[in-house]
């Protein structure tokens, strides 16, 4: 049972990298530069991945807890006595880091509903940024999973 648990875990975990930071880099290598004069295509597709992508931070944090948990570098909280926890660390940094980056974009400066505005060049500049920090930060945080997998 506990390998069916593990593989299950993976799988999801896997999908949900898949969701989160796959939708950021198209967003930043081929939805923004194809539709950056059209704000209201961009508030649009802001809206309707929202859902998608507090389903895929719900998976991560259920199954990345679960994967830590169980992993053989793990050497308990806050112990961060290997090179695996050490990458374990940043990782997670960075990952804090993304989810305060969507908060400030989305919720204090509200730049999807700006997009939809009469003048959304302002708002496509940002959200232009906000979309690759959020991209740069997602293969960074593949990169720290790779270098994690090193024994």
């Amino acid at each position: 049972m506990s390998q069916i648990l593990i593989s299950l875990s993976t799988w999801l975990h896997a999908i949900a990298t898949v969701v989160f930071i796959g939708h950021f880099v198209l967003l930043a290598g081929i939805y923004l530069p194809a539709l950056s004069k059209n704000g209201t295509m961009l508030s649009e597709i802001s809206k309707r991945s929202r859902p998608w992508m507090y389903a895929s931070l719900l998976v991560f944090a259920i199954t990345g807890t679960h994967l830590m948990l169980i992993d053989s570098g793990y050497l308990g909280f806050m112990d961060f006595g290997n090179f695996w926890g050490i990458v374990m660390l940043v990782k997670h940094i960075l990952i804090a880091a993304m989810i305060v980056l969507g908060f400030w974009y989305n919720a204090i400066l509200r730049v999807g509903p700006m997009l939809s505005s009469n003048n959304p060049e302002q708002a496509i500049v940002r959200f232009r940024k906000y979309v690759n920090a959020m991209a740069v930060c997602g293969v960074l945080v593949l990169l720290l999973t790779a270098f994690a997998q090193v024994e």
